[in-house]
């Protein structure tokens, strides 16, 4: 037999997890406030002194990170972000760049000097990679 009932606050759980899901959305990327960059500016700024951030998991470090990469994995980072030194820059990076635009973010509002490489670890350059150690 149909349940009415059951339905009505099915769709209504439904609509608040939707809900939900927007607005965190607009406040995680509402006014960003980080820039993005390609990774061949991130590489010069590293050889100006900012420093490499790789919020992806173990796993996937395993198979190869960029050079003096700091790694940090995102569901890490609030716990973590006090390992980062303020006064340098801070150049993120994930597989594709959607965690580290969201690290980005959050470095963002501590006080970081944050920059998102765009396009993640798929796009890094050839001769910057390096297998972890």
């Amino acid at each position: 037999m149909y349940d009415v009932r059951r339905t009505i606050i099915y769709y209504n759980d439904m609509k608040k997890t939707i809900l939900f899901t927007l607005i965190a959305t607009a406040l995680l990327f509402a006014g960003e406030n980080f820039k993005e960059v390609e990774w061949s500016e991130a590489v010069e700024l590293s050889k100006k002194g900012a420093i490499f951030l790789d919020v992806r998991t173990p796993e996937e470090v395993a198979e190869g990170s960029v050079t003096g990469a700091l790694t940090i994995p995102l569901n890490e980072l609030t716990a973590r972000h006090g390992e980062l030194p303020k006064k340098k820059t801070i150049l993120v990076y994930c597989r594709s760049g959607k965690r580290s635009a969201m690290a980005s973010g959050f470095l963002a509002e501590q006080g970081y000097d944050v920059r998102n490489v765009k396009g993640g670890f798929l796009s890094v350059p050839p001769k910057k990679v390096l297998p972890h150690n």
